[in-house]
């Protein structure tokens, strides 16, 4: 990312006003942006209507108070190239071009795309084929969906290629603090690696997460991640498209290359990225390394309330090199006054189903668990 393209991108990402071109998915985007809590200018751009979601319509871009910090783009492909080339001349800093019909659709596409790269200047633009962003911290919603999400002042920036993907991961239960969510779409012009790149460098940022289809510029990837690794930022990936069908899929879908599953695989080893197998897994890592902080070891103390959940515990850790350290016979005495006569005290920890869901008890055991394993360590 070039410097000025960066100084846009951020400007784009605090926008104090943004302009929405289009006909109904610009006034639902525009309804998403209010429903975040979006308090700076909305202007809605339609040479055809007077209102778009309630606001008066300008009927040009030349119309607008002054240049807009941000821009979302819901118009067909071949006026969406002529209409950034207007945003750059009026000195706009970024575009989420939600437009489909590029690379992913045709070859015809692809010139399009091409175009469309050529037009931007040093504008920074995400998509096309994308849904583009919201900023929780700053509520800044440039999104074409319903979405839900919450932040506080720290969390995690997610970039996914899957539209519908980031939409669901907005909207699940598990408590992931959210930072930044942005849809790369086509990455026409910003790519997964400029995206990484950039948030390494935001102090709320606690961890990134990627869902990748596939890269285009591997060694700009590889920059990006080593510098997040260095500023104690972890990377948590999320790799699909690995199967034939997927990686045909993928092609289809953002246009991307998805590539040998076992050379991502080593890219990620090699860079220090935690890579992952499903949504789940990205969703709870990512929390646990916003939350609680990168791992400092492999020991880890492990609780359930069943000694088969235990057996099958010590087993999966075994597979990924955790070790659960045995608690000294001191430690095991004061563990024991906490537990129910029938527990037997171990790592890992069953502490057995009469004290399950009372925190009263449970949260003394914990305590005292971690606390011993830590003083060994």
């Amino acid at each position: 990312m070039t410097p000025e393209r960066r100084q846009n991108f951020a400007r784009m990402m605090t926008a104090r006003h943004i302009a929405f071109i289009g006909g109904v998915d610009a006034e639902i985007a525009i309804g998403e942006a209010l429903r975040r809590g979006f308090k700076g200018d909305i202007w809605p751009v339609n040479p055809k209507r007077d209102t778009l979601a309630g606001l008066a319509c300008f009927r040009s871009l030349e119309d607008l108070p002054q240049a807009p910090d941000a821009v979302f783009l819901a118009i067909p492909a071949r006026q969406a190239v002529d209409v950034v080339h207007r945003l750059r001349e009026l000195g706009t800093a970024g575009i989420v071009c939600y437009s489909a019909g590029f690379k992913e659709a045709s070859e015809e596409g692809g010139i399009l795309e091409q175009e469309l790269i050529e037009a931007v200047g040093d504008m920074a633009l995400i998509g096309p084929n994308c849904y583009g962003f919201i900023n929780y911290l700053d509520d800044v919603a440039l999104w074409p969906f319903a979405h839900g999400g919450h932040a506080g002042t720290f969390g995690a920036a997610i970039i996914t290629q899957s539209g519908m993907f980031s939409s669901d991961i907005t909207m699940s239960q598990r408590s992931l603090p959210l930072a930044y969510m942005v849809s790369a779409g086509n990455q026409a012009v910003l790519g997964p690696e400029d995206l990484l790149e950039f948030f390494a460098d935001d102090p709320a940022v606690r961890a990134i997460g990627l869902h990748l289809e596939g890269l285009q510029n591997i060694p700009k990837f590889e920059k990006a991640a080593i510098k997040a690794l260095t500023k104690g930022k972890p990377v948590v990936v999320l790799k699909t498209g690995s199967s034939a069908i997927g990686s045909n899929l993928t092609v289809s879908h953002t246009g991307s290359l998805s590539g040998s599953a076992e050379l991502y695989e080593a890219l990620f080893q090699r860079v220090g990225i935690i890579s992952v197998t499903n949504p789940s897994q990205l969703l709870e890592t990512l929390k646990f390394l916003c939350v609680v902080g990168t791992p400092k070891g492999n020991q880890v103390v492990g609780f359930t309330c069943s000694g088969g959940g235990a057996t099958m515990l010590a087993d999966h850790a075994e597979k990924i090199d955790l070790t659960f350290p045995e608690f000294k016979s001191t430690q095991q005495t004061e563990l024991s006054a906490l537990l129910p006569d029938i527990a037997t005290v171990s790592n890992p920890l069953d502490y057995t189903t009469p004290i399950w869901g009372h925190a009263e008890m449970t949260y003394p055991v914990f305590a005292k668990a971690i606390s011993a394993i830590e003083a060994d360590t």
